[in-house]
């Protein structure tokens, strides 16, 4: 079934984008200071008279890149796939990403859409047509409700003449 008509009808606009984005960089944050929480209190019940906390000015920030690079990603995708294609701001704005041809992702698809968000300077990907996280893996975010509806309603269209057994 062509859904790429649907897709594109029902594309959420840069607006509602970049809710999702501020919504999504809020929850990031906070799952950020979790897993910072938890490594923190690991490392202070392994060694209590560690000097770590005393060090944390002087971390790498290479190493402070990759590390939340890695975290960026690891979110992402495992949101994306879990969810079947929507974070927390999606979830809040209810949007989800599609593939161009209205297919949910593949697992694969959601992780090349991960790894592009660490493009530097990503985020300004958008300035253009479409970021890169999407135009890279050939996906798209489109507003929920109207596009199930839509694809349903065509389904039904088909499905006239057909014959259920």
């Amino acid at each position: 079934m062509n859904l790429e008509h649907i897709v594109q009808k029902n594309k959420a606009d840069k607006g509602l984008r970049f809710v999702n984005l501020l919504i999504d960089l809020i929850f990031f944050f906070l799952f950020l200071f979790g897993v910072g929480f938890v490594a923190g209190l690991l490392l202070y019940l392994i060694n209590p008279y560690s000097t770590f906390f005393e060090d944390l000015g002087e971390l790498n920030p290479f190493l402070d890149r990759i590390f939340t690079s890695i975290l960026i990603v690891f979110y992402y995708f495992g949101m994306e796939t879990l969810t079947k294609g929507r974070t927390i701001g999606k979830f809040i704005t209810g949007t989800k990403v599609v593939t161009l041809e209205g297919e949910l992702p593949t697992a694969n698809i959601f992780l090349k859409r991960s790894l592009c968000r660490i493009i530097p300077f990503e985020t300004f990907s958008f300035l253009g047509t479409n970021g890169w996280h999407d135009s890279i893996p050939k996906t798209t975010v489109v507003i929920k409700k109207h596009f199930d509806y839509e694809v349903e309603m065509q389904k039904n269209v088909a499905a006239i003449g057909t014959i259920d057994e």
